[in-house]
């Protein structure tokens, strides 16, 4: 799993590719919990690369929201491929976390 961040008016953007699972999900859990720890509130994951989530990576997305929202901010879902959506979309996920098509506006939807 590859994961990167940078940052877009104060949100995180975390651009996350390969394949999220119960292996690689750890990865993923302390990644985030570092960005929450240096105070950042607001996140967007950009799953535009992410190839593959099973149910574990699906848990680390819940609770990186449950995280977000407990400092004050939020986190969006942007760029899902197909595959990827379908679990979410299965799961009910996204009636959880809001998903949008672009990055562009998952940050945007911050300031709306």
């Amino acid at each position: 799993m590859d994961i990167k961040i940078n940052y877009v008016e104060g949100i995180g953007v975390i651009s996350i590719g390969g394949e999220l699972d119960a292996q690689s999900s750890p990865e993923l859990t302390q990644f985030f919990d570092k960005q929450v720890a240096e105070s950042t509130q607001n996140f967007v994951a950009d799953l535009q690369s992410l190839a593959y989530s099973s149910s574990a990576g699906i848990r680390i997305f819940l609770g990186m929201a449950r995280d977000s929202r407990r400092n004050g901010g939020d986190l969006r879902i942007a760029a899902v491929q197909p595959q990827v959506d379908k679990i979410f979309k299965l799961s009910k996920f996204d009636r959880i976390v809001k998903i949008f098509p672009t990055v562009a506006e998952a940050i945007n939807s911050f300031s709306s």
